[in-house]
């Protein structure tokens, strides 16, 4: 063997070594992920559906990933405001977002001058739960029926009201879209928290919510509200007796909202992929699924990519109805 020869193949076996530090560097750094304390932002108050969920959850994402959550309650604007926050932070696996379908699909046509783009801004994580929405009035009302809330407020044009947890969210334009198939006139009114809007609601400063059925559930339960319709295909498990929408005679009151987690865009796939592999862990675990099923809601195991098609055609759906019902946020 020549000079030549034994120089050609030096070079090959110092590539050859040259490749597989790197590849052990790669593996070495994805099997450290993550070192350090992951910030879970939730652009919702406290107390809410969401901030249950998102405190839920990680709880035991924290648990298999060996690093603490830490949940950074961020709300305003419908959510909207927490979520540009969480977009313009570094795509490392160390900020991930709570998202839902008020600040990843309805947004897109609510808001003209939207801070965000939530099909390029965020890589999706995972689907975490679906939340049925139900129609609720103040007990002391005396209304029973769906029904009988069309009568009174054809009788009182304007004198009813609804309320919402901001702009552009499900309770929003699910009041719209009451007042759309019903032909009815009711005045809106938006809340920061839900704590106010239940308050208000109980208390008689207004009359009706189209809400998350866990935010008024308890509720239902002591008296203090009347479950009227639940806008969902099939009724809830949890409210065997209250008949949906679709039974009462409007087949396109279909309303449900739902919660996701998301990472902001260019987050290495693998963070990605670790991070939806703790969800799926959480998700899978008994008292995680009862702590979400108990409070309403209904969990849902979408990863990232059947997310992110989810997301899509829910953003051309709900585009149909923000156009159907006016709707908009300057």
């Amino acid at each position: 063997m020549n000079h030549i020869d034994t120089w050609r193949r030096g070079v090959v076996m110092a590539r050859a070594l040259g490749v597989a530090i790197l590849c052990w560097g790669a593996a070495a750094g994805a099997q450290t992920y993550p070192a350090k304390t992951i910030h879970l932002i939730v652009p919702f108050a406290a107390g809410g559906t969401a901030d249950l969920a998102a405190r839920v959850v990680s709880k035991r994402m924290s648990q298999d990933l060996g690093q603490a959550i830490v949940i950074e309650n961020k709300p305003g604007a419908g959510g909207t405001l927490g979520t540009a926050i969480a977009a313009r932070e570094p795509a490392d696996g160390y900020t991930i977002t709570l998202g839902s379908v008020s600040t990843h699909a309805t947004s897109v046509s609510l808001y003209k001058n939207l801070p965000y783009n939530p099909q390029r801004d965020f890589a999706p994580i995972g689907m975490v739960a679906a939340v049925p929405n139900v129609l609720v009035v103040n007990a002391k009302l005396g209304i029973k029926s769906v029904a009988d809330l069309v009568a009174r407020a054809k009788a009182q044009p304007g004198a009813l009201n609804f309320g919402s947890i901001g702009n552009g969210t499900s309770q929003h334009l699910g009041g719209e879209l009451f007042k759309m198939v019903t032909g009815t006139k009711l005045s809106h009114v938006p809340y920061k928290q839900n704590s106010q809007l239940t308050g208000d609601l109980i208390a008689g400063r207004i009359q009706m919510v189209i809400d998350n059925l866990p935010n008024v559930q308890a509720h239902i339960k002591a008296g203090t509200l009347t479950a009227l319709a639940v806008t969902t295909e099939k009724r809830a498990p949890s409210l065997p007796n209250v008949p949906t929408m679709v039974e009462l005679g409007y087949p396109d009151f279909l309303i449900s909202s739902w919660i996701a987690l998301y990472a902001p865009a260019g987050t290495p796939p693998d963070r990605v992929a670790r991070l939806y592999k703790a969800l799926q862990v959480a998700l899978e675990t008994p008292d995680v699924r009862k702590r979400l099923n108990d409070a309403g809601m209904q969990v849902q195991t979408l990863d990232g990519k059947q997310l992110s098609k989810f997301m899509a055609s829910e953003i051309k759906r709900w585009a149909r109805v923000v156009q159907a019902s006016g709707a908009h946020i300057d």
